[in-house]
């Protein structure tokens, strides 16, 4: 029973609780079900088999690397192919012994692909748009995801479809980076804080699939970087406009095209992944667009970004209990621990003095990091017992 799908076990439970399935009938589905599942893999096996699946891409790589200047352009342009054919190859065949074995050449082979993209360019000296081999690259890795169904291309798809986009946002900007940094720099972190929660809630009731949970984990992570890059940028947009830079020197069209693609993919593609269930980010956008438009040299609206990111925290929380995602919860405890962390390093740690801030943070790390671990607990324990 344990290695029986969860979906599955939910959606038996709902037949009977229905009454559309009897209790032995129940147990028949089960166990046609749990002969369907196949042999389990530990978590020490998917370990050794993706560390070595990343140890063998560098490998033969760097072999390659080795032999380079030995090799004419079509043996380098061959060897490159064949290496993403074999792993990919060995990937197929692995499949018959273990899913995950499989799921890691595959992983490999897609990376194998990117270096092949880029070295091939190299190799016949293609002077052409240097984003579009990430283009190529997340093309392939779109691909492999639609015919594998693994969440390892899914999760190359996730990252290099807004690294392609990021590459050709910065490429617009040869000569305008150096009037307005922070402009250029502000509309691509606003456009990742969005796309972050649109990963995060990939998951919800129903929604468990192991592509999921990977891309909700990797817009986790991305949602805490690209919050901190967020008001980083700003910062520096908002010092260079008070400064006297002339803004207009970019096109509004660029501009207007920018915050655009920034706020309008990632909300389609949250449609997508969860139709109506969808709104919490187009909250995120919203209080996003809110940290943008403040100034913090202003000692009120610095407050106020403060309480916009810790408000977003109490909201990833609730967002949490709503769609049954103990992540969110974590993820929300720890929100709301970096922003109390952040204003007081840079609200107060100066107004205290060298020695009495750092006694202060001291204790904040000691005292803080304790309650908030134990409002975590609460949270979790609440969450748990409210569990169906």
């Amino acid at each position: 029973m344990s290695r029986l799908n969860q979906a599955v076990e939910k959606a038996i439970g709902r037949w009977v609780e229905a009454g559309l399935l009897d209790a032995a009938t129940a147990d028949r589905l089960r166990a046609h079900e749990q002969q369907q599942v196949p042999e389990h893999t530990g978590r020490a096996a998917k370990l050794a088999f993706g560390l070595g699946g990343l140890l063998l891409a560098a490998g033969v790589f760097l072999f390659v690397a080795a032999n380079w200047d030995l090799l004419s352009p079509w043996s380098r342009f061959g060897i490159l192919a064949g290496i993403v054919a074999v792993l990919h190859l060995g990937g197929a065949v692995g499949g018959r012994f273990s899913p995950a074995l499989a799921t890691s050449l595959h992983a490999a082979g897609t990376a194998a692909l990117g270096a092949g993209i880029f070295l091939a360019g190299q190799i016949f000296h293609l002077q052409e748009h240097w984003p579009e081999a990430l283009l190529l690259w997340a093309l392939g890795a779109g691909f492999a995801a639609l015919l594998l169904r693994d969440w390892p291309q899914v999760l190359w798809v996730a990252v290099l479809g807004p690294a392609w986009l990021a590459a050709e946002w910065g490429s617009l900007f040869p000569w305008y980076r150096l009037v307005t940094p922070g402009v250029a720099e502000t509309v691509l972190s606003f456009g990742l804080v969005v796309l972050s929660a649109t990963y995060v809630s990939a998951t919800g009731p129903g929604l468990d699939a192991a592509w999921r949970r990977a891309l909700a984990r990797l817009g986790a992570v991305g949602l805490v970087v690209a919050a901190l890059s967020l008001a980083s940028s700003r910062d520096a947009m908002i010092r260079e406009l008070v400064g006297g830079e002339r803004p207009d020197e970019v096109p509004v069209a660029l501009l207007a095209l920018g915050w655009g693609v920034a706020l309008g993919l990632p909300l389609v593609l949250a449609w997508l992944l969860r139709r109506r269930e969808a709104w919490p980010v187009a909250v995120a956008a919203i209080l996003a667009g809110i940290v943008v438009a403040l100034d913090a040299s202003v000692q009120a609206q610095r407050l106020l970004i403060y309480l916009l990111y810790a408000a977003g925290s109490v909201g990833l929380v609730a967002w949490g209990f709503r769609d049954r995602e103990r992540g969110r919860i974590n993820l929300g405890v720890a929100g709301f621990t970096l922003t109390v962390f952040a204003f007081y390093f840079s609200s107060l740690f100066d107004m205290l003095g060298r020695a009495a801030g750092l006694i202060g943070m001291g204790v904040l790390f000691i005292a803080g990091g304790w309650f908030a671990e134990r409002i975590r607990r609460r949270l979790i324990a609440r969450f748990e017992g409210a569990s169906p």
